[in-house]
């Protein structure tokens, strides 16, 4: 059994509430209780009680809890100490990653690193798309992680996951003003055709960020011609000015989730499926990776599939009658 069906039936036990230990695996609410169904149905046996309130655990779910502690404890420490042989490694890595990719990441990653490699110094290097690339080019950073550039050709790139995009827009515009948002959130965001947002005011970050040509891409392939109110460097601060009403701005999925607004938004697509950006790290074609870098994106992979706080939601497109 995947690991994965542990963390969910210990996350919802801890909550004894789908909608909250849905919020905190970053799914959205009928994809976990369709999970949590068929696992029950392929183990032939209830492992929560759902006509209660709050839901309850059965003694069936006491178990398969209690055991699936005892694995993930298992499998966690034969990580580390199969990682512990390869601990004489040394040397210096510098990696490069945006201020906001930084603080979702490393603060679950560096940790363990530190503790498998002691011998490794760790250097970090903050900044735009641009900037990285450019460090990397010089040979200043080993790895950079960043969304997924096809201008280039000089570094190698592995891919790790794919972060939905989305079209926040302040409540109070008049595009929003009378839709029934009760099923909208940035996990559930609302089809918008693209024709209905030409002219609109922007807020956009600049052409050096990813989501800043992300968002160009966009205007250009569906003619909005946007009125940009203000261009800004960072996610965070142009998706809390646009829900003070100043204007309408493209954000990946997990910013709305994680900082808070001034105003509530409410959240869309222009595309169907939801438009997506490809994040993984790159290095140099021309140089061969060092030991360190390798034990690097080795232990980012490891924290990555095992913390399911630091990987992106998935996303359900809902299509609402009122903006058809």
């Amino acid at each position: 059994m995947e690991s994965i069906a542990y963390e969910y039936v210990i996350t919802v036990a801890r909550h004894l509430n789908i909608s909250k230990a849905a919020q905190e695996l970053c799914i959205t609410q009928p994809a976990l209780t369709k999970f949590i169904n068929r696992l029950e149905k392929k183990m032939g046996a209830k492992l929560f009680d759902r006509t209660t309130t709050p839901i309850s655990i059965t003694p069936a779910g006491k178990k398969f809890i209690e055991n699936a502690r005892q694995i993930l404890d298992i499998e966690h420490k034969m990580q580390l100490e199969l990682s512990s042989i390869s601990s004489a490694a040394s040397g210096t890595v510098t990696v490069g990653m945006n201020t906001e990719f930084c603080s979702q990441t490393l603060p679950y990653v560096l940790p363990e690193f530190r503790f498998r490699y002691p011998e490794i110094e760790f250097k970090i290097i903050e900044g735009n798309n641009l900037t990285l690339f450019q460090e990397l080019e010089a040979g200043h950073a080993d790895l950079v992680y960043a969304s997924y550039s096809g201008a280039t050709p000089n570094f190698n790139y592995d891919f790790i996951y794919n972060d939905s995009l989305l079209l926040a827009v302040p409540v109070e515009h008049p595009l929003v003003r009378n839709l029934n948002l009760a099923n909208n959130s940035p996990i559930t965001p609302y089809y918008l055709n693209p024709s209905r947002i030409k002219n609109c005011d922007f807020i956009v970050l600049v052409p050096e960020q990813g989501m800043g040509m992300m968002a160009r891409n966009l205007f250009h392939k569906y003619h909005i011609n946007p009125n940009i109110v203000v261009e800004l460097p960072k996610n965070e601060t142009a998706l809390r000015l646009a829900s003070t009403g100043m204007g309408m701005v493209f954000t990946p999925v997990r910013t709305p989730l994680r900082i808070g607004l001034i105003k509530p938004m409410a959240y869309f697509s222009i595309e169907n499926p939801i438009t997506t950006r490809s994040r993984g790290v790159y290095y140099s074609k021309y140089f061969p990776l060092s030991e360190a870098a390798k034990c690097f994106i080795q232990v980012f992979n490891d924290v990555f599939d095992r913390e399911a706080i630091i990987r992106p939601p998935v996303c359900q497109l809902l299509f609402a009658p009122e903006i058809a």
